[in-house]
């Protein structure tokens, strides 16, 4: 009774989390546009409408789910594009990294030996990808962040660097423990510290490896490997899947 609580807990912190995180993205984009950032014509500012719409489209999206994120279900599993997913993500957060003027640059090769095709809950999955881009922007000063979509022989790879302050080694250890917040980082940056819990335990819940490697004063870079299973299709296979 007690672990059950406490995973209700989890998933509605979660959920209050991304919720509060999209519709704030949403006001600082919007705040932009509304001084003329992006331009005056409806045709300028056409395409950051859209963004707009999407980000707020993600919100109600978490709010309207009747399943858990953390259980992808026959329910929830949709076949998507990789590569649509992060294009879209590249110019949202493209518009919130040059807010904070830094640069955002989305990078992928020409071919992928086994295409970009990925089966999951793509709600969860976007979820993932955006807390570990919030956390690259939130993180460094100045200076760029990289957002690449690679293989690495039969595996697809996301890769979110950037050059920011850095984690010490001491600490990689909590970084993905919920609520956790390093002590460096509690007076001057917002945060409850669900981030890194919420992108771990999506890539947990899809049969996903997630690496951190980071050097303080220098940045930090998240690795997201899905692995190839032989069926032309990353992701999620019917077999976790069967609850």
């Amino acid at each position: 009774m007690q672990q059950e609580s406490l995973s209700k807990q989890l998933d509605l912190s979660s959920l209050l989390h991304d919720v509060s995180s999209s519709f704030r993205a949403t006001s600082l984009v919007l705040n932009q546009i509304i001084d003329g950032a992006y331009g005056h014509s409806l045709e300028e500012i056409r395409p950051f409408l859209k963004g707009l719409q999407e980000m707020n489209e993600r919100g109600l999206g978490l709010v309207d789910r009747r399943t858990p994120f953390l259980e992808p279900n026959l329910t929830t599993l949709v076949q998507f594009d990789m590569l649509d997913i992060l294009q879209k993500q590249y110019f949202q957060y493209k518009v919130i990294a040059q807010y904070h003027s830094l640069n955002l640059h989305y990078e992928t090769q020409v071919t992928y030996k086994h295409g970009t095709q990925v089966q999951g809950d793509s709600i969860s999955i976007d979820r993932m990808l955006c807390n570990l881009l919030t956390n690259a922007i939130k993180y460094t000063i100045e200076g760029d962040i990289f957002l690449r979509l690679l293989n690495q022989e039969d595996d697809l790879v996301i890769e979110i660097e950037d050059i920011g302050c850095g984690i010490p080694a001491e600490q990689l250890s909590n970084i993905f423990i919920p609520f956790w917040r390093s002590s460096q980082n509690i007076s001057d940056k917002p945060g409850i510290g669900m981030g890194l819990y919420i992108a771990w335990i999506v890539a947990y819940a899809h049969g996903l490896s997630m690496r951190v490697d980071s050097v303080t004063k220098q940045g930090t870079k998240f690795t997201i490997i899905f692995p190839y299973k032989g069926d032309g299709i990353y992701g999620v296979d019917g077999r976790m899947c069967l609850k």
